[in-house]
């Protein structure tokens, strides 16, 4: 399976990016990391552009924003790694994720009762939320929330969003992930 790990720069201080990066090598997972960085994106201009000037590619071509969102689009699954942060994502991770909105179309329908996006794409990559830091259970059960809501658009078929810290939840976590990838083969 082809797998993309974004993460956050905080992620390859700790070496959870290199942990992760073993977990699916060794499960014999084709991984490719991008580490995430906000300041190399420029922030999304709220043109609707990539809806309605270039669909599925942003209008804003001097960064890394279309290259990554393709790579996601092409991988068969996408993991972000990404410090919580009061209950969301990383800065990095959010920088990319505001300009991801590319991926999905402008028009709307009703899915699961919810008034959500129409999908630009007939699929979307497993996608798996992986939330970490020293934070309280009410902050990770809101990025778990997060996490889930904001898949709903892209409608994956597999979702998985949880929160890890060191020694006993780093396994959980990584039993998780793998459970999910052999069940979605």
């Amino acid at each position: 399976m082809k797998i993309l790990l974004l993460c956050d720069r905080e992620s390859a201080k700790n070496d959870l990016r290199a942990t992760f990066y073993d977990l699916l090598a060794d499960a014999g997972h084709t991984v490719t990391v991008l580490t995430l960085n906000r300041e190399e994106f420029k922030p999304c201009l709220g043109c609707f552009g990539c809806w309605v000037k270039t669909p599925g590619q942003c209008v804003i071509t001097e960064d890394d924003a279309n290259s990554v969102s393709e790579k996601l689009m092409r991988s068969d699954a996408v993991v972000l790694l990404t410090k919580i942060t009061f209950g969301g994502f990383s800065a990095d991770v959010k920088s990319f994720l505001d300009r991801a909105i590319q991926n999905i179309a402008a028009d709307f329908e009703v899915y699961k009762g919810e008034m959500r996006h129409e999908m630009r794409y007939e699929r979307f990559p497993i996608y798996i939320a992986v939330g970490y830091g020293d934070v309280s259970g009410s902050e990770q059960q809101t990025f778990i929330n997060l996490a889930q809501r904001n898949a709903l658009n892209m409608r994956p078929a597999n979702l998985l969003a949880l929160t890890t810290q060191s020694g006993g939840t780093l396994k959980k976590t990584s039993h998780s992930i793998l459970k999910l990838l052999e069940a979605s083969k």
